[in-house]
């Protein structure tokens, strides 16, 4: 399966933001300070890059891996963390702890993060948990991946799909009174795969799930984080091809690899945001994880595509409509101040070696 405009960034003028994660994930634009946020994984921090003035900065939460997070409506952030789910105000560093995630499962972390748009304007947060160890899983025994929806009224989290081992790919969209959503299963030695299914957010429940895509649909690759968006007027999923350097955009109904966003090549892509950058120019934030290149660790990388001025590229991500603001999460509760590190602003456009 080939795209059928083939890479619409500019790959050759690839910016990278930095270049020492261990894994790079939920990229997200938040529109209220035309900031991108994304996490460090196993770090446990979230980074900041401000494409108005080429700034960059991080916070280290210490509340073991951070699986990563979105934007709410006032604009500040809720996330995952071993701990628990958070929300984070970036303007003073101000870190709000929830609730619990999988308290009883141990051996599970936080991973995917992302929103589901309903109909009628809200929203609905989906969490994915994993396994941390992936090479303990015995065949034939229930798969110990899972993904929560969380409640606007309680933020308590409710399973809504199971029996997978690495969730991912969690988006979706509205259209005639549906909800749409996308989820997908990573594992290599596990069938990756992505589904497309119906969200009944009266009951929270997952319906009428199908497959969408398979591993040979990837292009070499396998399904990890994924957004809506919008190319020339064509909505389209857009998904990291693990172990490639693609981001994938298929035509939500047909299933057709419209486009994709080329990373320099030597990086294994995880997930990507779209917004504009400095001067309304469409760009593609993209994370990537450490990989192993000829017996040499590569971390990962937060790197900024400008997208081809011929193409007009729209996040259709929402912001989580519905849920407490940051405010009202934190009443009565403990308030902790996370001081931000500054980090070396972005010069290079060159792709970081193995060390």
């Amino acid at each position: 399966m080939t795209t059928t405009l083939g890479n619409i960034g500019q790959t050759d003028q690839a910016q990278f933001l930095t270049s020492d994660l261990s894994t790079g994930e939920t990229p997200m634009y938040n529109p209220h300070d035309q900031c991108f946020y994304y996490v460090d994984i196993e770090a446990g921090d979230i980074h900041q890059f401000n494409p108005q003035n080429n700034s960059l900065k991080k916070w280290h939460l210490d509340k073991g891996m951070v699986g990563g997070v979105v934007i709410n409506h006032d604009g500040t952030l809720i996330g995952n963390a071993q701990d628990g789910l958070f929300a984070f105000n970036p303007n003073d560093g101000s870190l709000v702890m929830s609730h619990p995630i999988e308290p009883d499962k141990p051996n599970n972390r936080p991973n995917d993060m992302n929103i589901f748009e309903l109909a009628g304007g809200e929203s609905r947060i989906a969490i994915g948990c994993i396994p941390i160890d992936r090479t303990i899983i015995k065949p034939g025994e229930k798969k110990p991946g899972v993904v929560y929806a969380v409640k606007p009224d309680t933020l308590e989290l409710k399973a809504i799909f199971d029996n997978h081992v690495t969730s991912n790919a969690l988006c979706g969209f509205t259209r005639g009174g549906d909800n749409i959503i996308f989820l997908a299963e990573t594992d290599k030695k596990h069938n990756p795969t992505v589904w497309k299914a119906k969200y009944n957010a009266d009951q929270d429940k997952i319906e009428d799930i199908q497959t969408f895509l398979t591993r040979d649909d990837m292009q070499g690759g396998r399904p990890d984080g994924a957004s809506i968006i919008d190319v020339d007027g064509q909505r389209l999923i857009a998904i990291a091809s693990l172990d490639t350097n693609k981001i994938i955009g298929y035509d939500v109904d047909t299933a057709e690899a419209v486009m994709s966003v080329d990373a320099p090549d030597n990086l294994t892509l995880t997930h990507a945001a779209f917004g504009p950058g400095k001067d309304g120019q469409s760009v593609a934030l993209i994370n990537s994880r450490w990989q192993n290149v000829d017996n040499h660790e590569m971390l990962g990388v937060a790197v900024l595509v400008p997208i081809k001025n011929e193409f007009n590229v729209v996040s259709l991500m929402p912001t989580a409509i519905g849920y407490p603001s940051f405010s009202d999460i934190a009443k009565g509760q403990n308030i902790e101040i996370i001081s931000p590190v500054a980090l070396n602003a972005p010069t290079t456009t060159n792709a970081p070696n193995p060390s």
